[in-house]
């Protein structure tokens, strides 16, 4: 479709097909599907700095992730089968939310827009493009 769009956009041939694949065409910027997605992300961004996390990086457990509140800071900590801590900041770098552990694939997950981290910080998948920033514990 691309292919017959450009050749008869490159020789000047009226196309029917061209109206729907223009890029300023007016779309409608307002779904309700697209409203519903964007409450959702609104609500975590709020919600997940609000909600109660463990005090300590002593709470965290063998194998497990978790949020923890250390000096106001929000740490996404990882304690590994031999008892060492990985703590990277809980927010995620694409655009701000708290990011959750994902047990059954050992990630840091976004609930806002699905970018996921490995249990040191780095990025696994977009859109988050930047790793989660270290903490010295």
């Amino acid at each position: 479709m691309a292919a017959m769009l450009l050749k008869d956009l490159v020789f000047e041939i009226d196309n029917p097909w061209s109206q729907f694949y223009d890029a300023t065409r007016a779309t409608p910027f307002i779904t309700p599907e697209g409203l519903k997605q964007n409450l959702d992300v609104g609500t975590h961004w709020v919600g997940d700095r609000i909600k109660g996390f463990a005090d300590s990086l002593n709470d965290v457990a063998h194998n497990q992730g978790q949020v923890v509140q250390v000096d106001g800071q929000k740490v996404a900590a990882y304690r590994n089968e031999n008892g060492a801590v990985h703590a990277v900041s809980a927010i995620c770098s694409h655009l701000g939310c708290v990011v959750a552990w994902n047990n059954a694939e050992k990630s840091w997950d976004c609930p806002c827009h699905g970018a996921r981290f490995n249990c040191e910080g780095k990025v696994l998948h977009g859109p988050a493009v930047n790793d989660l920033e270290q903490i010295s514990t």
